[in-house]
């Protein structure tokens, strides 16, 4: 895919919110296993609910490869330095759907944040950003105690943004 749709790949800015713990080089060939096993039936562990909303996308997955697995047979008896429109789309369409796997599978087996949530971590990151400006232009801190991590400084950042 990177050689034949590099411009073209599902964008996947959604993994920035993953756990460090669960970004691998594994992680791929698990989220395959994930998606075989769904696809013939079986449940995720302690995840029913999640497991039957995902069992529709797991099938049309492993249909997706067969597909991208004919366009490679189909490449490999015709031109190996050539990539046909069958087979960039084959690899497209299974790029999108490996991505929404990918975010439905790994949202289902850790907590991930929301987009609302991380709105608002950001909306509070700024105001304590702000906060802290405001205070060190009166006065109020120094930029000593800010580099010392002064515990009372960080315990009256909240209060000062408050007010």
């Amino acid at each position: 895919m990177d050689e034949c749709i590099p411009q073209d790949r599902a964008p996947r800015d959604f993994c920035a919110k993953f756990p460090e713990e669960i970004r691998h080089d594994n992680l791929a060939g698990q989220l395959w296993f994930g998606a075989e096993c769904l696809a013939a039936g079986s449940i995720i562990m302690n995840r029913e609910l999640e497991s039957m909303a995902m069992r529709p996308l797991a099938k049309e997955l492993t249909r997706s490869l067969e597909d991208v697995r004919s366009a490679l047979r189909d490449q490999a008896l015709r031109d190996l330095n050539t990539y046909t429109e069958k087979m960039r789309e084959a690899l497209r369409h299974f790029d999108v759907l490996f991505a929404e796997f990918e975010l439905s599978y790994v949202s289902a087996m850790v907590p991930v944040k929301s987009p609302r949530e991380y709105y608002v971590q950001q909306e509070v990151i700024v105001l304590f950003c702000e906060t802290v400006e405001r205070a060190l232009d009166f006065g109020y801190l120094t930029q000593d105690m800010i580099d010392d991590y002064e515990p009372a400084l960080m315990f009256s950042i909240p209060r000062l943004a408050i007010v």
